[in-house]
């Protein structure tokens, strides 16, 4: 299968972030190569491009996805947790943000060499030498601490085979 994407066509900017990194309003039409350069620094400054430099970019990307609430959940958050709209009565809510306002510092670890990245509390980084044991230790011990702290649950994003966050 081959496919072919015109490299100079004008995109349309949908995410906040990146219309901020662009110096846009959501919903603009951007030159599409500059959009990726855009979204390649944003991922970049995330530890989320592979750099063999970079030890923060040993990871699956975002470990959890923004978990989607119901708006009553939603509003007994603090006005600062980001949300975004969903379907009618729910709302989605920034897993990052969950975390960190769990008390979950970027770098913190178990004393195994897996470790939340130094970069964003998304990603689950292998420091050297980690074990799957050890990461899937790290990602309960997360989203347990946001389950305390918020009574929400944060899913896994990437797909985990042999193995459960549950036990």
């Amino acid at each position: 299968m081959r496919f072919a994407l015109p490299a100079s066509q004008d995109v349309v900017v949908e995410h906040e972030q990146l219309a901020r990194a662009l110096d846009v309003t959501v919903g603009s039409r951007v030159d599409g190569a500059h959009v990726r350069d855009s979204v390649l620094a944003l991922r970049r400054a995330k530890g989320m491009v592979l750099d063999p430099a970079d030890p923060d970019t040993v990871s699956v990307g975002s470990f959890f996805v923004n978990p989607t609430v119901s708006d009553a959940a939603a509003a007994a958050l603090p006005a600062a947790c980001p949300r975004f709209p969903a379907a009618p009565g729910w709302t989605k809510v920034s897993a990052a943000w969950l975390i960190e306002n769990a008390g979950i510092e970027r770098g913190f670890s178990l004393g195994s060499p897996a470790r939340v990245s130094t970069k964003h509390v998304l990603a689950i980084t292998n420091s050297g030498g980690a074990s799957g044991a050890d990461v899937v230790a790290l990602a309960r011990h997360v989203r347990e601490t946001v389950r305390a702290q918020w009574s929400i649950e944060l899913h896994p994003e990437p797909r985990l085979i042999g193995v459960s966050l549950d036990g």
